[in-house]
């Protein structure tokens, strides 16, 4: 078009336009997410942030000092695996296809096919961490419903994308474009920021007897902060808030 008559360029103007303006709103449409809407997001993993003592509004979490790179490098290599963005990326898709909801789903369906006496005399047999898990589906699991472990599974898949941030691993746009996606799914499935910190903690309880026994009270506390604060992210920030 630029290497067209004077005459081509003025009957193509209007269409010059209607592609600018469609630029324009693509443009827009692109945007990053709000500030409120990041700040939304990264309360959703409030209780690991208040547990780890981070800072509730930095994507990062905390300073990118060496030493707190090398610190969350380390504990993400030994807890998750991920050594590179490949690893983090591998781990993020598990979450988001399987996490610790698909097992959960899997062991309630089966505890609808036996009757109590069957399920007491399979606990007798099992190591007490699976007893632990299996106890967590018998008294969670119905009442859960749809929600499953959605809240444990996607508030760590957020928390991972700010450490992937800070490592390096993802920059600031894609840590977003991964992050509010799933922070929409939590609004929608979950009624507030108590019934989203319920559903974590029941998934930790279902993950790790372990874990639950040694720190479950430190989370719990952290929890309870989180609601009781006036200060806290989960009472400054509106559950409804529109994250589109």
């Amino acid at each position: 078009m630029l290497k067209g008559s004077m005459r081509e360029k003025k009957t193509t103007a209007p269409v010059g336009s209607l592609l600018l303006c469609l630029l324009i709103c693509i443009t827009a449409c692109q945007r990053g997410p709000k500030l409120d809407q990041k700040q939304w997001a990264l309360a959703t993993t409030g209780i690991l942030t208040e547990c780890n003592r981070e800072y509730h509004d930095v994507l990062a979490g905390v300073e990118p000092t060496a030493e707190n790179i090398s610190k969350h490098g380390t504990l993400l290599s030994e807890y998750w695996g991920i050594k590179c963005r490949e690893d983090l990326l591998f781990v993020l898709e598990w979450i988001e296809q399987v996490g610790h909801r698909k097992r959960f789903d899997q062991m309630g369906q089966y505890m609808r096919t036996v009757n109590d006496e069957e399920f007491k005399t399979m606990l007798k047999q099992l190591p007490d961490e699976d007893k632990s898990s299996w106890d967590a589906v018998r008294r969670y699991w119905r009442a859960l419903g749809k929600k499953s472990l959605l809240g444990w599974d996607f508030c760590r898949y957020i928390h991972l994308c700010r450490k992937g941030y800070l490592l390096g691993y993802l920059s600031e746009n894609e840590a977003w474009r991964l992050m509010i996606p799933k922070a929409r799914i939590l609004q929608q499935t979950f009624d507030s920021w108590k019934d989203l910190g319920e559903n974590y903690l029941i998934g930790r309880e279902f993950w790790s007897l372990a874990r639950t026994r040694a720190s479950g009270w430190f989370y719990y506390r952290a929890f309870k902060s989180l609601l009781e604060n006036p200060d806290s992210p989960w009472n400054t920030i509106p559950w409804d808030l529109n994250l589109e």
